[in-house]
């Protein structure tokens, strides 16, 4: 795979991530036990990446749990613009910490 296509896979992952913790956090806070419906995105991610499985990798994947987590304060049923914004930041703290 082209580095390219591979950034673009990784790129709509994360996105994929954000959108399936928007909805398993809202039937959530519904009351529905939606935890069952959590996709596990996350660790494609990282492997897609290159992310070892050790200590170090376990601290970046804490990090990036918790940067998934601010999806929850957007509201982007109006415009998909912060949700690309948080996409891309999410990308880009990854490669940092790589």
């Amino acid at each position: 795979m082209t580095e390219p296509n591979k950034q673009k896979l990784i790129l709509s992952l994360i996105k994929d991530n954000l959108i399936n913790t928007k909805l398993v956090s809202g039937l959530n806070a519904l009351g529905m036990d939606a935890s069952l419906y959590s996709l596990h995105l996350s660790e494609t991610i990282f492997e897609l990446m290159g992310f070892e499985d050790n200590k170090r990798s376990d601290s970046v994947f804490e990090h990036y749990l918790s940067m998934v987590e601010k999806v929850n304060e957007l509201n982007f049923s109006q415009s998909q613009e912060e949700l690309d914004v948080l996409t891309f930041e999410i990308y880009a703290e990854l490669l940092i910490r790589k």
